[in-house]
């Protein structure tokens, strides 16, 4: 009861902030207030709030606010009422998604009948920018979201909740999830989560990842990857990929679809403009093309040698990474050494 008590609380203060940006006059005070909102909803739970909370593991605060608005329709309808008054602020869509997102999805009325089309692609809006939020900051903030949003709705064995929503609606969030499968998902459950991805039109009972679904997804993960910016980001989203080794899902794609993700990888693997990637992103993504693509494995990088052998400003930097690499093998090899010298 005391946790339930603090979730209350906590649910009051956001909508009092809430209303207090509704009724300031400068556009920049609704802005600060805003922000303030979505830092608190977005922190980290400290361990002292956790325990009287009754949360046993790490979370932040929208973890544990989501579910109270799912029960509490009063609560999550004046929610919804006062983010509709202030649409005009960047922060709203992602405080709406990050509180709202079991409410909504959970019953089928909620946010009226009426308007529900547009309150529910608002809330993938704001979901989509939450999810390229983490990308941007190279973290995994929203995971949970993530998670609750592929097992309770995309990939759940009662699929009422995905397809009652608006057709328009469900498209839009699947294309969100299929965006950010590879970035939440280990390598390893990364085939299975995709054998079971719905097709964007399979509103029919039983309508899985066919061809189509399947099609979908890769389209959507290449224009994805296309967009990613960030080191540590692209990283992680081409081990994923290269967690595919095997996995008969690429085979339903159309060979179009194919070739585009084979290009964008192999985009990926090449030295200079217009990208400029990382060395490191060009080794995963090199060895992502050879786990999707184990054909001409070798010629690939053959050409990749010739042309980086073409720009000389390439050598040194291959140099230096292959002293880096010496460097580090004489290392573990020292600390080897002296353990050794040490045992008994």
């Amino acid at each position: 009861m005391k946790g339930e008590h603090i979730r209350e609380r906590l649910a009051r203060e956001i909508l009092r902030k809430l209303r207090l940006a509704t009724e300031a006059e400068e556009k920049d005070d609704r802005d600060i207030i805003c922000d303030e909102v979505f830092a608190d909803i977005t922190g980290a739970v400290g361990e002292q709030a956790r325990e009287q909370l009754g949360v046993p593991h790490e979370c932040r605060y929208f973890e544990v606010l989501a579910p109270y608005f799912s029960k509490k329709w009063d609560a999550a309808e004046g929610l919804l009422y006062v983010c509709r008054k202030l649409l005009s602020q960047p922060y709203i869509a992602p405080v709406l998604s990050a509180l709202l997102y079991q409410w909504m999805l959970t019953h089928k009325d909620a946010g009226g009948a009426e308007q529900r089309q547009k309150h529910v692609n608002l809330l993938v809006a704001g979901v989509r920018q939450l999810l390229w939020g983490d990308v941007h900051g190279e973290r995994t903030y929203f995971a949970a979201l993530y998670a609750w949003l592929a097992d309770e709705v995309v990939s759940a064995a009662n699929r009422a909740r995905l397809d009652t929503l608006p057709p328009q609606s469900r498209a839009k969030l699947l294309a969100v999830m299929a965006a950010f499968t590879p970035y939440y998902t280990p390598p390893e459950d990364l085939g299975r989560a995709l054998a079971g991805f719905p097709a964007p039109s399979g509103a029919a009972e039983g309508a899985r990842a066919d061809g189509e679904g399947a099609d979908f997804v890769i389209t959507t993960v290449t224009d994805t990857m296309h967009l990613m910016r960030e080191e540590q980001s692209l990283l992680r989203y081409l081990h994923a990929l290269a967690g595919l080794r095997d996995s008969p899902f690429l085979a339903r794609c159309k060979r179009t679809t194919r070739l585009r993700l084979q290009a964008e990888l192999y985009s990926l693997t090449q030295v200079g403009g217009p990208r400029y990637v990382p060395r490191a992103v060009n080794a995963a993504a090199f060895r992502a093309l050879d786990a999707l693509f184990p054909m001409g494995a070798l010629s690939r990088r053959a050409v990749s040698l010739a042309f980086r052998l073409m720009h000389p400003e390439e050598w040194l930097r291959a140099a230096a990474a292959a002293a880096h690499s010496c460097l580090r093998a004489l290392g573990l090899w020292s600390s080897y050494r002296s353990a050794s010298s040490q045992g008994p």
